[in-house]
């Protein structure tokens, strides 16, 4: 696959925040307390792999870390790297934590399921997808990897489409007019900007 050249602090920045989310992602699940769920929806577990496909073919292939560590461009990236990564991370922590116990890796509902509308969740319905998606473009950007872009975008929405509507198929059952009128109210995953 094609990759632009970058400078290795590049890649070094990526992993380490790319290792922390990983790790956040880990604590939030074993802090999470034994449940009993009332319902699930399985085919969010198929989204959550089509996503992991699409965030791991922005990887595929080497990067060409030829560009000097204090170029502009190196400079420039290593910013940019900073701000999504300190942002999907943020986000990922905010919302997790707003959620407590009604977090969780698949769509399922407790028994005690509540609504959340506040904290990010007053901005769009599935804020930890869009950290996923700024995880993701970090990576293409740590690695040089903009062409697989084409193909790694494509999977994660698909992917985070099967989650989301899984996801909101549960809740609407659940909620009914409430989530309807959020639904209505409130964008899916790219906040907006007014």
């Amino acid at each position: 696959m094609f990759a632009v050249p970058v400078a290795a602090p590049q890649i070094w920045l990526f992993e380490f925040f790319g290792l922390l989310f990983c790790a956040l992602v880990v604590s939030a699940m074993l802090r999470r307390p034994r449940e009993k769920a009332a319902r699930r929806n399985s085919t969010s577990r198929h989204g959550i792999i089509l996503q992991n496909i699409g965030i791991f073919c922005t990887a595929i292939g080497p990067a060409r870390p030829q560009l000097g560590w204090l170029s502009p461009p190196a400079i420039a990236a290593y910013m940019i790297i900073l701000l999504l990564m300190s942002s999907a991370i943020g986000l990922f922590v905010w919302s997790s934590t707003w959620l407590g116990k009604n977090w969780s890796l698949e769509a399922r509902m407790l028994e005690d399921h509540q609504l959340v509308r506040t904290g990010p969740y007053a901005h769009v319905r599935h804020p930890i997808y869009f950290a996923m998606l700024l995880l993701l473009l970090s990576m293409a950007l740590a690695f040089g990897h903009w062409l697989q872009l084409a193909l790694a975008v494509p999977v994660f929405v698909v992917g985070t489409k099967m989650r989301t509507d899984a996801e909101e198929q549960l809740l609407e059952e659940s909620f009914g007019d409430a989530f309807r009128d959020y639904r209505s109210s409130t964008p899916a995953i790219i906040p907006r900007f007014s």
